[in-house]
């Protein structure tokens, strides 16, 4: 979750967009490290089923990788979390590992530059 911080400093203003599996577990309380009493610059919103133009106006995205290709055109996927998906075993050392999953993407808003077109006489 500490990467969270690195897409976007403390000091800015920044509304951060909590799925529910991230929220479900422990997401918004572990890693609201830009959140105080007196200084609000970050908002960590944790509403279900956002619209896809509703999710414009959030700069972070911690959502499901099943929720990615919904958002894939307003932000991009800059770094993924992984849980635990049970043992593996193999017949050569190691002969147990821990076998991971994706479970929740940080998805970054993408920055829409408008074509500017100059005339000419």
């Amino acid at each position: 979750m500490l990467s969270l911080y690195q897409h976007s400093s403390c000091s800015q203003n920044t509304t951060v967009y909590i799925g529910n599996y991230a929220a479900q577990n422990g997401a918004s309380r572990f890693g609201e490290q830009c959140d105080s009493l007196f200084d609000r610059r970050w908002n960590y919103v944790k509403t279900e089923n956002l619209s896809v133009d509703n999710i414009r106006k959030y700069n972070l995205l911690l959502v499901e990788p099943s929720e990615e290709p919904s958002f894939r055109l307003t932000h991009s996927v800059t770094d993924k979390f992984y849980v635990y998906a049970g043992p593996a075993f193999s017949l050569s050392p190691p002969f147990v590992h821990i076998k991971k999953r994706e479970a929740i993407y940080l998805m970054k808003s993408r920055k829409i530059r408008k074509k500017v077109e100059v005339m000419g006489s």
